[in-house]
């Protein structure tokens, strides 16, 4: 019965946009041209306005590889997409040891769903400045919700000394472990993530999962009811959590967990109806 609903692969899409953090900030060696004075706080949400003054600067400039990475990120802001990529390519062409610049091209080719392209370019920010944060945490999540998942587990492993504070972080490399089919080092993993971190649901959901899969019922049924501690209407623990109870024949417990999906999540609701119930449903063959 293994059933069980990830909240980790439900965040990636929220996560390849929360993480488009862009970097507009100026080098002094290119003090020459007068659009390395401004930044993204001094257009704050102006970016038509910069992408104008960018253009302009680069009718002086133009070869300028910060102008151009400006004006990619200023196109990312104002979803112009595909010029968004001329411009962030350029600026790669132009310094190919521009780290920043490789990492706005990667957000870039990820809000368009090129994700291969991503990855290339994601790794070679990462690999230009072995301590970029921003660009290994992308690439993290990209390698996990692309299913990569033992390459997903290198980079965590990597990551997570560089950032030992990101419980996100923490809890997707157990769930990446818990996906290389290593449910002893995800669980250890993950209960420290949620030692470290006592309010960060989706480490709960995820160590729940990890129980429930080494057959550890009891104690992940104790995860789950944890994160609901935190957020009582969270609707996959709710899912996931009747799951375990009626794994663990607990039928009714089961029950309470759909009596609430049913005012809140419908689809989630039938799915657990149908695993309560399924020695009742009968076929039409069966009728």
């Amino acid at each position: 019965m293994n059933q069980i609903k990830f909240t980790t692969l439900r965040l990636f899409a929220a996560a390849l946009l929360m993480c488009a953090a862009l970097s507009l900030s100026a080098q002094d060696n290119k003090a020459q041209t007068s659009a390395l004075q401004y930044s993204e706080k001094d257009f704050a949400d102006k970016y038509t306005e910069a992408v104008e003054f960018y253009l302009k600067t680069l009718e002086s400039s133009p070869d300028d590889a910060i102008v151009f990475n400006n004006l990619g990120t200023a196109y990312i802001k104002i979803k112009k997409y595909d010029e968004a990529i001329a411009a962030l390519e350029k600026a790669s062409a132009l310094d190919p040891n521009f780290a920043n610049g490789f990492y706005n091209l990667g957000v870039a080719y990820l809000l368009t769903n090129r994700t291969a392209e991503a990855v290339t370019v994601l790794q070679k920010a990462v690999a230009l400045n072995p301590r970029f944060v921003k660009a290994r945490t992308q690439l993290c999540i990209v390698y996990l919700a692309a299913e990569q998942t033992e390459a997903a587990v290198g980079c965590y492993k990597e990551l997570l000394p560089l950032a030992p504070q990101d419980s996100q972080a923490r809890s997707n490399y157990g769930f990446a472990l818990m996906n290389t089919n290593r449910l002893k080092e995800a669980i250890v993993v993950l209960e420290e993530s949620a030692r470290l971190f006592p309010t960060h649901v989706e480490t709960f959901n995820n160590l729940g999962a990890a129980l429930f899969q080494a057959g550890r019922r009891k104690e992940a049924i104790s995860a789950y009811d944890r994160g609901l501690v935190i957020a009582p209407n969270n609707e996959e623990i709710r899912y996931n959590l009747g799951v375990a109870q009626l794994a663990d024949k607990n039928k009714n417990a089961a029950l309470e967990q759909y009596a609430f999906l049913k005012n809140s999540n419908a689809e989630l609701a039938q799915q657990l109806f149908e695993m309560i119930y399924s020695d009742k449903l009968v076929s039409a063959k069966q009728k």
